[in-house]
């Protein structure tokens, strides 16, 4: 690269289009400046300019201007004898490194080395790791950014300037991007953005305060504001929304724009199972078989440990106190006991949340107090211990529970169906699936209780149930989301219930063709257990990935079935 010194007139010196740093001359550089006579220690660096004469400054703006400041009319600079547009641009970023940036200032560069290192197929982690290392940020810091940038670029350039100044988090910021998502219709007017971007919002809060209000009127603003830094308290919230008679609105317009809903949004069914794309607490339910419900399991949505739909607004139990989710959750069952069978049974895996003060919501005893209240009776009560469990919980500030409860409940307290062969066979030969032998048998056919054992091919199952306690406890580990039936380009379930647990429930409370369902079937886990069971299963499911996900296996159960007699197939 050839370099030439040469003196010119200040006149003659222009900024370069992709410097785009902030210009500041300051008193600093005036006060060293007098002490080298007016020429500064490291030259202005030039290239050729537009037109004959004219030059691009592409680094020591706040020295050229400083020194006009000072009256000097003509200055020293270096001259680069180069044109390649892209060498021109990598080489304003790099003689600019040890600048003091402004969050603008590094979102430009950021935005250089996106141009610099671009997507490349077949060239998986290299763009991010190269980046990473120009901007001095973690691998994961860049993939998140990046999925930033293409969602706010443009008018949301303040909140990406904000993370890179460190007023906002990347977490904060993909708090804002789901929000602005959702709720497109508050972010169509200029400066809706601005207005949202402040270090000191809460932004768990955001969806909730914005869903309300018009931040372009100063009131609604003010309220809004200070309802994010948290100077008025979600009840308090709500209470000015209803004397401002919003809440009453949403209700109103939302009834008026209902729009009826089908039977079902999409269905599928094959020989033994009825698959429902849709939500439980509004389809009617329908399914070609003719049973009744004997087995209603799964585990419902866990109030606000989990985002389970698009946003805090659409999700169960977030901005709800514990009464408010267990009422809302026991009204979701109470919803199917018109099709239960008489001495049919409702398992229901349970874990509490926080609410966003950090106090525990205690919903687990207002639905149970609910479900009694209606006609339901609470006749069983296990403990799932977990083997592996998240060890802790920084969010909760707790360790992470090892267990989850899991409530039983009946139509009648004494007349429900329990199956006596689960834990134990009493007649040799009633089953010619039952086969002699325990591993804690005194070697004659006896228990440690004293009584006739006969193992029959459920003993893994049994297995997990674990009597040493004088508990109902079910043992062994959660499910991994990265499970073999997923396809890469399918959405995760990070919490389903694992086969054994769901089998356990199944086989307790229900014979060969019985009729199980799962009002929150996910992906499927249920009715996995219900087909190698040989039971037959309705599941029902709002989210579109999790549904098909659910079609894909049964097919891939009955093949299982059909390629071997599984030990589970049509227990008794």
């Amino acid at each position: 690269m050839k370099k030439n010194d040469l003196t010119v007139t200040v006149d003659k010196l222009r900024q370069h289009p992709y410097h785009k740093y902030t210009v500041n001359p300051s008193d600093a550089l005036k006060v060293s400046f007098l002490r080298t006579g007016k020429r500064p220690v490291y030259p202005i660096i030039v290239i050729p300019g537009p037109e004959p004469g004219l030059y691009w400054v592409i680094a020591g703006m706040n020295r050229l201007e400083t020194l006009i400041l000072m009256g000097v009319t003509e200055a020293e600079v270096s001259l680069l004898e180069i044109t390649d547009e892209n060498e021109i641009k990598n080489l304003i970023i790099d003689l600019n490194k040890q600048r003091i940036k402004s969050g603008r200032e590094l979102l430009m560069e950021f935005r250089h080395f996106l141009e610099m290192y671009p997507a490349k197929k077949g060239v998986p982690g290299n763009r991010y790791s190269k980046i990473s290392e120009e901007i001095v940020q973690t691998h994961n810091w860049v993939k998140d950014m990046v999925m930033l940038n293409t969602a706010f670029e443009g008018e949301g350039d303040i909140i990406l300037e904000k993370i890179f100044s460190n007023e906002l988090s990347i977490s904060e910021g993909f708090l804002i991007k789901e929000v602005v998502e959702t709720q497109e219709e508050k972010f169509t007017s200029e400066g809706v953005i601005d207005k949202i971007c402040d270090p000191k919002f809460d932004y768990k809060r955001l969806g909730f305060g914005i869903r309300y209000l018009n931040l372009d009127d100063d009131i609604e603003y003010d309220l809004f504001r200070s309802f994010m830094v948290k100077d008025i308290s979600v009840p308090e919230f709500q209470k000015k929304l209803e004397q401002m008679g919003r809440i009453k609105k949403i209700i109103n317009d939302h009834d008026r724009n209902k729009v009826a809903i089908p039977s079902f949004d999409d269905v599928f069914t094959s020989e033994n199972t009825h698959i429902i794309h849709g939500n439980s607490l509004e389809v009617e339910f329908k399914h070609p078989f003719k049973e009744l419900i004997q087995c209603l399991v799964g585990s419902a949505e866990y109030g606000n440990r989990r985002l389970n739909r698009e946003s805090t607004e659409t999700s169960p139990g977030h901005n709800m106190n514990g009464q408010e989710y267990g009422m809302f959750l026991a009204g979701a069952y109470v919803r199917y006991k018109k099709y239960m069978a008489p001495d049919g049974s409702i398992y229901v895996i349970l874990d509490d949340f926080r609410h966003d003060d950090g106090s525990l919501s205690c919903y687990l005893e207002f639905f149970v107090t609910e479900m009694l209240k209606n006609g339901f009776y609470l006749v069983g009560r296990y403990i799932w211990v977990k083997d592996n469990p998240m060890p802790r919980s920084y969010r909760d500030k707790d360790m992470v529970n090892g267990y989850e409860m899991i409530y039983r409940f009946s139509l009648d307290s004494k007349d429900y169906y329990c199956n006596s062969n689960l834990f134990l066979e009493g007649e040799k030969g009633k089953n010619e699936r039952f086969q002699e032998g325990c591993t804690n048998t005194d070697g004659k056919g006896n228990t440690s209780r004293g009584s006739d054992y006969y193992q029959s091919h459920l003993k893994k199952l049994r297995n997990t149930l674990d009597e040493r306690t004088g508990m109902d406890i079910i043992r062994g580990n959660v499910c991994n989301p990265e499970d073999f039936f997923r396809e890469a380009d399918e959405e995760k379930h990070t919490s389903q219930s694992p086969i054994y647990l769901t089998s356990t429930l199944i086989l307790e409370s229900t014979r060969p063709g019985d009729l199980v369902v799962d009002i929150w079937n996910g992906v499927g886990n249920t009715m996995v257990s219900s087909l190698l069971l040989g039971r037959k299963y309705v599941g029902v499911e709002l989210n579109k990935d999790y549904y098909d996900q659910t079609c894909r296996r049964i097919q891939m159960t009955k093949e299982m079935l059909r390629g071997k007699d599984n030990d589970f197939r049509m227990a008794a």
